[in-house]
């Protein structure tokens, strides 16, 4: 099993978690944070429900290079998830690179989508090895 299926199976699931299945409560309220209650359970039932699409592919993965494999799979793709979704790390970013300090809705979501893509290839990478 190469990196590019998996890759482009990735993607897929993401869009369906991050798009499809994302909840509004889910979307306004995990930009609390980590450090807010709940903003910190929004996050983590984001987590949760942006993780089910990736189960057919988890599946391929650890019937191909076992359970464990797909295990730490699953762990990099939901991990760097929350940690993006966080936003401190994206706000810091737009500050700091971007220098953007009050950057329009619509380059925080490019900086936010692209981090996920750049991990979620990461990990199809660590899935074909």
């Amino acid at each position: 099993m190469s990196w590019p299926p998996i890759f482009a199976a990735f993607l897929v699931c993401h869009l369906a978690g991050d798009l499809l299945l994302q909840t509004e409560w889910q979307a306004l309220t995990k930009v609390r944070g980590l450090g807010d209650p709940e903003g910190r359970r929004a996050l983590m039932w984001h987590a949760i429900t942006y993780t089910l699409p990736y189960l057919p592919v988890l599946v391929w993965i650890g019937h191909d290079h076992g359970v464990l494999r797909a295990v730490v799979v699953a762990l990099v793709i939901a991990v760097p998830h929350v940690a993006v979704d966080d936003g401190r790390f994206v706000r810091v970013w737009l500050r700091q690179v971007k220098h953007s300090p009050d950057p329009a809705p619509s380059l925080r979501l490019m900086v936010d989508q692209s981090f996920h893509v750049v991990c979620l290839l990461g990990a199809a990478m660590l899935a074909a090895v």
